[in-house]
């Protein structure tokens, strides 16, 4: 392992942080706290395993690590954030490919845990069994103003079931794809829901009312003229075949877009961890983990912005 990569990597993000952040996705600050989060975890792990009954194997024993916890967090980091080949990172590192696989193996379902990727996923591990009266009071606490929603598409490699192909090839995008839905605060500010790993096929308005049968009927939502029609939900008004629009009918539509644009920017965030804009190269089951610890930790960069 070579170990003068993480000093230079540390060096930078404790001289030029900025320049760091956009090496790893994180500031120092965020980078810390996130260290020490899973630091703890993985000790508590170890105890665990290590007052197992009937455990064979002398406390201690076995390979050790090559790697602590910090390095192998900025492995993860650089991975999700640059989304190089495992090869690539491999070679810079001087070491195994399978080493580096198995150190985001581990990292991954670590962040995944510790990090929640929407304030409706904090407050369920916060509070674990709710009832649905308990869940509009918390919504009801939420600033006022409507909620916004969009989604994207991700390419992903060709499935190789026939029947599977089908089902994900987005004629819009004209390729096979993954579609994620979030749900943000006016502003942007945080994420309330997402939806993640949907066929790429699946129509934003019908996503959305899946999504509205979980929440409660009071809320709206501000989105784009792909959810016209829509329960509780404001869009832009559409120009009639062969027609246009009244100044009236623009000026609102302006409003409109001036209110969503921030879902926008929250997506783009979101998309600065490249592992969530290119095609995804990880195994199909692992899709849904890996866009929600992205989005837990554009939750966390947000903290420390």
């Amino acid at each position: 392992m070579k170990q003068d990569f993480f000093n230079h990597l540390l060096h930078l993000l404790q001289e030029r942080p900025q320049q760091g952040r956009r090496m790893v996705g994180l500031g120092p600050e965020a980078l810390w706290e996130l260290w020490q989060r899973i630091a703890e975890l993985e000790q508590a792990e170890y105890r665990q395993r290590a007052q197992q009954p009937g455990r064979q194997r002398q406390v201690g024993g076995g390979r050790k690590r090559d790697a602590n916890v910090l390095c192998r967090l900025l492995v993860t980091l650089i991975y999700l954030r640059q989304h190089w080949t495992m090869q690539a990172i491999a070679e810079t590192l001087e070491c195994a490919e399978s080493t580096v696989c198995n150190y985001i193996h581990e990292i991954v379902p670590h962040l995944r845990s510790q990090l929640p990727a929407s304030l409706l996923e904090q407050w369920q591990q916060e509070c674990p069994s709710v009832e649905r009266a308990e869940l509009e009071a918390w919504l009801a606490e939420l600033p006022e103003g409507d909620l916004l929603v969009d989604t994207w598409e991700q390419p992903i490699p060709r499935p190789q079931a026939r029947e599977r192909q089908a089902g994900f090839y987005s004629g819009k995008q004209k390729t096979h794809t993954r579609k994620n839905q979030v749900i943000a605060l006016p502003g942007g500010i945080d994420i309330v829901d997402g939806v993640f790993g949907e066929p790429g096929p699946r129509s934003d308005s019908k996503l959305l009312e899946q999504t509205q049968a979980e929440l409660p009927e009071s809320l709206r939502f501000t989105a784009d003229k792909a959810y016209v029609g829509c329960r509780n939900t404001t869009t832009p008004t559409k120009k009639p075949p062969g027609g246009t629009l009244s100044p009236e009918q623009q000026d609102f539509n302006r409003q409109v877009s001036r209110r969503r644009i921030y879902v926008e920017h929250l997506i783009r965030t979101i998309k600065i961890f490249r592992i969530a804009k290119e095609t995804f190269r990880m195994r199909s089951a692992r899709y849904e983990m890996s866009i929600g610890c992205v989005c837990g930790l554009v939750r966390l960069r947000a903290q420390y912005a």
